[in-house]
Formats: C-alpha cells, sequence, structure tokens
C-alpha cells in the first residue's frame, strides 16, 4: 500500500513538472509576469503608461515611447526592489532587410515567426493567438487578443491589454526615404500583423526587462535539510574540538 502512495505521488509531480515545462509565462507577484522561452520579464499591466498617469490614454509617438520607457521606475513590492532598465520589445530581421511580407513563419505580415520578436513570441507562442489571415492568406475566425479561458497562463496573467498596435524599439529606413530611421516595427494585437509604420504614430505600450525577478531571491531551505546541516556543522564543531584536545 506504501509503495502505490509512493508512486502515485511520485506521478503527481512528474505531470506538475511536465505541465511547469510547457508553461513559458510565469506570475512572479508584485505586477511582473517572467517568460522563460525568452528569458524576460513583462510588466503585468499593459497600459502603464495610462495607470501611472503619465498619458491620459498610454498611446504615443515612438520617440515618447522610448523616452517613458527608458526613464521608468517600477517598485516591485514583493522583493522590495526598484527596476530601472526597462525598454521596448526587441524585434529580429530574419528575412532580407526590412519587411519580409508573408502569412507564415516571416518577420513581417501575419503569423510571422516567434522568433522574429519579443511580441511575436508573447502574441503568437505564449497567447497562442491567431493572425487575421490565415497561412494561406484567407479570411480566418477567432484572430487578434482571444484569452482561453482554459488557459489560466496566458492574457490572464496581464491587465490592460489593448486590442491595438504595440511598438518595438527598432527602427526601420523606409526604402528611397530621404531621412533614413523614420519609421519603426510594431505588432497589432488586434489582428497579429507585424509591419512597419511611421515613428509619429500614436501606439500603446509593453514595457519588459532581461531576466527573472524571481532568480535574485535566494532560495529558502527546508526546515528539515537546515536541521540536517546544522547538525553536521555541531558535528564537525565537536570533532575539531576533540582533535585541539589531544
Amino acid at each position: 500500500m506504501k509503495r502505490r502512495t509512493l508512486c502515485c505521488a511520485l506521478a503527481a509531480c512528474a505531470s506538475l513538472m511536465f505541465e511547469s515545462a510547457q508553461a513559458q509565462l510565469f506570475d512572479r507577484g508584485g505586477g511582473l509576469i517572467y517568460d522563460s522561452g525568452l528569458n524576460v520579464t513583462w510588466l503585468a499591466d499593459a497600459n502603464y503608461a495610462k495607470t501611472s498617469g503619465y498619458d491620459a490614454e498610454g498611446k504615443m509617438s515612438w520617440q515618447n515611447a522610448m523616452a517613458w520607457v527608458s526613464n521608468l521606475s517600477y517598485v516591485d513590492s514583493v522583493r522590495n526592489t526598484t527596476y530601472s532598465d526597462w525598454r521596448l520589445p526587441t524585434f529580429t530581421d530574419l528575412g532580407g532587410s526590412g519587411c519580409d511580407y508573408g502569412y507564415s513563419g516571416t518577420d513581417c505580415g501575419f503569423n510571422v515567426s516567434t522568433s522574429s520578436s519579443e511580441l511575436a513570441h508573447l502574441f503568437y507562442g505564449d497567447f497562442a493567438n491567431k493572425g487575421a489571415l490565415d497561412s494561406r492568406g484567407l479570411n480566418q475566425s477567432g484572430y487578434g487578443l482571444v484569452d482561453d479561458p482554459n488557459d489560466p497562463d496566458d492574457e490572464s496573467l496581464f491587465n490592460n491589454l489593448q486590442s491595438y498596435s504595440y511598438w518595438m524599439g527598432t527602427s526601420y529606413t523606409i526604402p528611397g526615404a530621404s531621412t533614413p530611421g523614420t519609421a519603426a516595427w510594431y505588432l497589432q494585437f488586434s489582428t497579429g500583423m507585424q509591419n512597419t509604420i511611421s515613428k509619429g504614430t500614436q501606439y500603446y505600450v509593453l514595457a519588459v526587462r532581461d531576466g527573472d525577478v524571481a532568480a535574485m531571491q535566494p532560495v529558502p531551505l527546508p526546515g528539515a535539510v537546515w536541521l540536517f546541516g546544522s547538525a553536521l556543522l555541531g558535528l564537525g564543531f565537536r570533532k575539531s574540538g576533540r582533535r585541539q584536545l589531544h
């Protein structure tokens, strides 16, 4: 009976470990969400520019978005730490320079590769959302920012997510433009479109920082382990004392 109970416990533990291995978003408390796939920490408030009182709507130009996020200081009430190293999500050019437009696996368009940007990883990977167009370029239903009620570790972890466009921190020079770097990359949460647009456009900002805030905290030892370690330490002192007496 004991052996069967132990086997069941081990099976339950293995199942839990498997589920944890599949999950990529983890609520670290204090309004912070860790993404293990990217090793970054998202600000759970996806419109903190408005919540914090910086902007009435939270939408702003790319230049203002860069300025706001670079000056952002956020207090982590769980770990009693203030973080000031926030940034806009990154973009990675996967094809030829610029927009490699397509309907699947590109870095521009719909159903883009999750390795093309941190926002694409969040939208298509972590949230498992669909683009407005399928891989053939045809309209499909159920696209956009759709929360799965059976998955508590997706959009449910965030608040104030906007079914609109969010900036990325990568500039883009429109071919033939006389002035370089007048555009920047974005991802539209309402349709899943990833593309470039003039930096003067008013979009939302989702702040992110590198690493896991939980990694800063020491892992507490279980009581039994601590007592066992203390006992070994005491034994070492007693043996040392005996040697000194001789």
